[in-house]
This record gives structure tokens, C-alpha cells and sequence, in this order.
């Protein structure tokens, strides 16, 4: 009973700081604070019920999962080994058309889910992957473009954000099958020597505004891709860097572009 008295004691002094500064601002803060701190310590008094969910929370998947956002219900789930590591991978989707797709250096395959479900649902297939390491990390592209092309891909896309937009680039060049095209989402660590003799093509698409990814750097890229049967530059505005351009207000463009691309050279 004294847990309830406390409560009712605090929502009332909440009422009356509520409806009694109505035209005096300067006294409204003190009130309000007061009434706060006691509407806390009635809460702390009061023991949280047990088995109950926490509010807005998430159930952390219980199966197989890649950072906890790739369950198996999404596609089919692998393993990966390289120098001794193990890391996992997903290929999701099904067609004749796919790409592989690399993150950022502090990003997970979860931030690219947007653009993953947006190929998929155009009848692509996508494989995501938990990079394996930051040395080298080209190498885990090639690897996961071979697993694609050797999966029944016919037509393999290289797409990546950042540092993995470099990957993407360096990876199209060891490869011993020619990729469809690559795809690099604010390179900022892709270097003009990187694409001289790029003969996919190659799209960029970056932000305007994006201080890890220099616009002149981008033009500089996309002025020595030469060799590249179809260079593509995208400017959206805003600071977004990568993944972050999915979710912002020129997410729906970057997408679309995206997508457009690979229709274009999917045929």
C-alpha cells in the first residue's frame, strides 16, 4: 500500500507543478524537476515484475544468425575460413544474376539488408558476408564471388561501401571470370590507379557533402576509369557516408540507381 501512496503522491505533484505555473516559466523547472525525482524513487521503490518483455525490445534471434540481424529464414547460411578464421556468410534470393556485396569498415551485412531485400525482390541473388579481415580484405570478395559464380551465377556483381567499394574494385581485377559490373557506394579509399585497367562497368554513387569521401576524389576515379565499358557517377545530396545513403532522404535514389545498373547490365 505504501508503494501505491508514493506513486499517487508523486502524479499528484506532477498535476499541480503542471497546472499551477501556467504564465510564470521561471518556476515551472524546479517544479517539474521535483516532481520528477519523486515520480523516480516510486518507481525504484517498486520491484519490476519477473517474465515479463522489456519494453520496445527485440527478441534476439535463437538459431543461426549473422550479426543478429541474418536469420536462415532470409537464405541459406555458410561458413567461411581464411588464415585460420571462421566467419560466416548468407546467399539470399535466386536467379541467374547476383551480386556480392562488401561493407564498410565499421559497418555489418545488417546495414545493407535495405539494398539486399531490394535485389532480391527483383529476382537477383545476393550474398552478404562478415568480412573476415581488414588485412587483405579483397581477397574474401574474390572468395565469395567464386562461391557465387560457382552457386550457378551467371552474371556476378561486385558492389561495396567505403573500403569495401575499394575491395570491389581490386577483387574484379583477380578474378579469373569478368564481372558484370562493380558497384562502389562513397570510395573513399578507392585511388584513380586503382581503376586504370577496369573494364567492367563501374558505377559510383557518393554525397556531396560526405567529408570521408571526397567528391573531387570520386571525379578523379571516375575520370581514369577509361577503360570501363560504362563509367557512372551519382551525386546526391548530403553528408551520408555508404550504407548511411540507404536510410537517408536520398536512400530512395541511391537504391534505384543501384538496381537500374544492374538491370541495365544484366542482359
Amino acid at each position: 500500500m505504501r508503494r501505491h501512496a508514493l506513486g499517487l503522491g508523486a502524479l499528484a505533484m506532477l498535476l499541480a507543478a503542471c497546472g499551477g505555473n501556467t504564465g510564470d516559466p521561471a518556476a515551472a523547472p524546479a517544479a517539474t524537476t521535483s516532481a520528477a525525482a519523486s515520480a523516480t524513487e516510486s518507481a525504484a521503490a517498486s520491484p519490476t515484475p519477473t517474465g515479463l518483455p522489456t519494453p520496445n525490445s527485440s527478441p534476439s534471434p535463437t538459431g543461426e544468425n549473422i550479426a543478429g540481424c541474418v536469420t536462415a529464414d532470409k537464405g541459406e547460411i555458410f561458413k567461411y575460413t581464411r588464415d585460420g578464421t571462421v566467419t560466416k556468410g548468407v546467399i539470399m534470393g535466386k536467379g541467374k544474376v547476383g551480386a556480392v556485396v562488401s561493407y564498410e569498415r565499421r559497418g555489418t551485412v545488417c546495414d545493407w539488408l535495405p539494398l539486399a531485400e531490394r535485389l532480391v525482390a527483383e529476382g537477383r541473388r545476393v550474398l552478404l558476408f562478415d568480412r573476415n579481415d581488414v588485412v587483405s580484405p579483397e581477397k574474401d570478395t574474390v572468395e565469395m564471388a567464386r562461391r557465387l559464380h560457382d552457386a550457378g551465377v551467371e552474371k556476378v556483381f561486385l558492389i561495396g561501401g567505403s573500403m569495401g567499394g575499394r575491395q570491389s574494385v581490386l577483387a574484379a581485377g583477380l578474378l579469373k571470370f569478368p564481372v558484370a559490373g562493380v558497384i562502389s557506394v562513397s570510395g573513399g579509399t578507392t585511388q584513380p590507379g586503382d581503376v586504370t585497367a577496369l573494364k567492367a562497368p563501374f558505377l559510383q554513387v557518393t554525397a556531396d557533402e560526405d567529408s570521408t569521401a571526397p567528391l573531387e576524389l570520386a571525379r578523379a576515379v571516375y575520370q581514369e576509369a577509361k577503360k570501363s565499358a560504362d563509367r557512372q557517377l551519382l551525386v546526391l545530396n548530403g553528408r551520408e557516408h555508404a550504407s548511411a545513403l540507404f536510410t537517408a532522404e536520398q536512400g530512395d535514389k541511391a537504391l534505384q540507381a543501384i538496381t537500374a545498373f544492374v538491370t541495365k547490365h544484366s542482359g
